[in-house]
């Protein structure tokens, strides 16, 4: 009788050891709450992170939800409410806010205008519900229109960056001294700024405000690092949702995973190690 006995203490042992791991692989999974305007779902920037994640050989997978208006700011994202009860009812790890582009350089320089208040108000808010909720927020610098000649113009490249990294900065720094919250930046701003110098600055913003599909996968790889605390490394990447155009159908009051106008046809696109390699080694630069 010992011997089956053993056997089957050791299988049990062997079983409940292999639900513990499918349970840890399982949870490890970061979930992110998007919440922004045509900046962050251009070429679906979630989705990139999500299948940047999915590349890798170690390291969490990512699951997101997005809300997102266009041509938005916060604060409409906070009165729209849709955000804030995900936030609210569910259980994310990590809250990505992305404000109007250009927007918060007033805190630089004329924080009492309206709008300005205004963003900050907003910013307040989610930062405060998220830290309830145990989420760290995690603001994606954006930037103002960038015309070809700015890009193109050393000077005014850095002045471009300096002045936005600083109201970001002061805005971070004024979240979380109010309230204890952890507040973390994405550099995208100055990111997009130094792919722009190398290149032609069309390659980088196509109408001088939204992302290329090159500028969106370094942004991405920006985020992974972000959200995982690692860098990613390059590998091949398979994209097998559609990369919106920064006037896609998006409704406001639903995530954009769960909305069929923005599922696309399914077809499949690889990327190259090859081809993401300099991105990735730019976006641990930014």
């Amino acid at each position: 009788m010992a011997a089956p006995l053993t056997a089957c203490l050791r299988f049990l042992a062997c079983l409940l050891l292999a639900i513990a791991c499918t349970q840890a692989r399982a949870d490890d999974t970061v979930k992110v709450l998007f919440v922004g305007n045509s900046l962050t779902y251009a070429n679906n920037l979630p989705r990139l992170v999500r299948a940047i994640a999915a590349s890798q050989e170690t390291g969490p997978r990512i699951a997101t939800t997005t809300f997102a208006i266009p041509g938005a700011e916060l604060d409409e994202l906070w009165d729209a409410g849709h955000a804030a009860t995900a936030l609210r009812e569910g259980d994310f790890d990590v809250v990505v806010l992305q404000e109007r582009g250009g927007l918060l350089r007033c805190m630089a320089m004329h924080r009492g205008e309206p709008e300005c208040r205004r963003s900050e108000r907003a910013h307040r808010d989610f930062v405060a519900l998220a830290d309830a909720r145990g989420a760290r927020v995690l603001l994606l610098v954006a930037w103002p229109p960038m015309k070809p000649a700015t890009l193109r113009d050393p000077r005014r490249r850095k002045a471009l960056k300096e002045g936005t990294l600083r109201a970001y900065t002061l805005l971070a720094g004024r979240l979380g001294s109010a309230g204890g919250a952890e507040v973390g930046l994405v550099r995208a701003a100055p990111l997009l700024v130094e792919l722009a110098a190398g290149r032609d600055p069309e390659q980088v913003l196509g109408d001088a405000v939204h992302p290329t599909v090159l500028a969106s996968l370094a942004m991405a790889a920006q985020l992974y690092e972000a959200v995982a605390a690692r860098p990613p490394q390059a590998r091949k990447l398979v994209l097998d949702f559609p990369l919106l155009p920064s006037n896609a159908a998006v409704h406001a009051d639903a995530p954009l995973e769960t909305q069929p106008q923005l599922a696309g046809d399914g077809q499949r696109v690889e990327v190259a190690a090859e081809a993401l390699a300099p991105l990735f080694a730019a976006a641990r630069g930014g």
